[in-house]
């Protein structure tokens, strides 16, 4: 682990162990990396007009570190990740969405609970159950984000569901399938 990083995961270790982890005080750690922009500006600029993610510490399991870029008009599915997750933009302005359920019944309708247009020295964060979301850029709002997100653990080693807010279809993502990585995309089946 570089030095930026690891200081961030000695910080926010006793946090992320509590019962439930105190995701205010991750959160609080990670725009303080976030502002590290002597840190931040080399991997920015290796990615800079890549879409995708960058792991700064990816782990088989633990909490892991990505930096992640979507460009410009580009959204993820949403989805949910069945880790908590704590999101803070570098650069930038990231729409993010929350959803829930429309009914028990029929989890594939979604409805919208909230839309925040983050900004550097803001986060979000999500706890399972209530971590269904999207997040990403929506052209005219500002230039495309760079965001740390920080995962509570391997989302990709469990079973997670990927909705399409267009079709109001959704999918099961076993364990190993990354799902889909931008709205455009369309849903398989």
């Amino acid at each position: 682990m570089d030095g930026p990083v690891r200081e961030l995961f000695d910080r926010i270790a006793p946090f992320a162990v509590a019962t439930p982890p105190d995701l205010a005080r991750i959160g609080e750690s990670l725009v303080e990396l976030s502002r590290d922009h002597d840190y931040l500006t080399d991997r920015i600029g290796r990615i800079r007009d890549v879409s995708g993610p960058d792991g700064l510490h990816v782990p088989e399991d633990g909490v892991r570190l990505l930096l992640v870029h979507r460009n410009e008009g580009e959204m993820s599915p949403a989805h949910d990740h069945g880790v908590w997750v704590v999101l803070a933009p570098v650069l930038g302005i990231e729409t993010h969405r929350r959803f829930r359920p429309r009914s028990p019944i029929d989890r594939a309708q979604l409805e919208l609970v909230e839309e925040q247009a983050l900004r550097p020295s803001t986060y979000v964060t999500l706890m399972p159950p209530d971590d269904i979301h999207d997040h990403g850029h929506l052209t005219g709002r500002g230039d495309p984000a760079y965001v740390l997100i920080l995962l509570g653990g391997n989302q990709f080693t469990r079973r997670r569901t990927e909705w399409d807010l267009a079709s109001g279809r959704s999918r099961t993502l076993e364990p190993g399938d990354r799902g889909r990585w931008v709205t455009s995309t369309p849903i398989d089946g």
